[in-house]
């Protein structure tokens, strides 16, 4: 907490000695940053259902009826498809795998490598591409979901 008193006395130290009005700066850029806001939350608003609907409609269950012929577990599954959506979301089954199976099992350090491996691809398209207003992303998302299915394809094979 220190360390915050620090900085903000030094950033208006700062600004005295420039001569700028530190107060109207904090306001300028509280309300740009509240309208890039404003145009980021429908879009974080549409990722957040997606992730809820997905994670709540039994689909997982359903998959899982059809996956037991592969040797992946079903876990590492849904955390690989969950990972290019949302981070948060494939944090929780990480964490549900190390409940589960241990956190030195071969199992966890499959749900860690997805984990560290694989980016929020979907995340990132929606939310910083859409707040910089660029319209033509389609390579970016093609290379990032590449990289995510390339990253759950050869934590397969480990």
């Amino acid at each position: 907490m220190i360390v915050i008193v620090i900085y903000i006395s030094f950033i208006i130290i700062y600004g005295m000695i420039k001569k700028v009005n530190c107060y109207e700066s904090f306001k300028e850029g509280v309300s740009s940053n509240f309208k890039i806001l404003l145009d980021i939350f429908p879009n974080l608003l549409a990722l957040v259902f997606a992730v809820e609907v997905f994670t709540n409609s039994g689909i997982i269950e359903l998959f899982n009826e059809y996956v037991k012929f592969i040797n992946i577990p079903i876990e590492i599954i849904i955390q690989a498809f969950l990972k290019p959506i949302s981070s948060s979301s494939a944090l929780v089954m990480m964490l549900n795998v190390f409940k589960t199976f241990g956190i030195d099992s071969n199992i966890s350090i499959l749900s860690s490598i997805i984990q560290g491996c694989s980016d929020t691809t979907f995340y990132i398209v929606t939310l910083y591409f859409s707040c910089v207003k660029i319209k033509n992303y389609k390579y970016a998302l093609k290379v990032g979901v590449l990289t995510d299915i390339t990253t759950f394809i050869l934590v397969s094979l480990f």
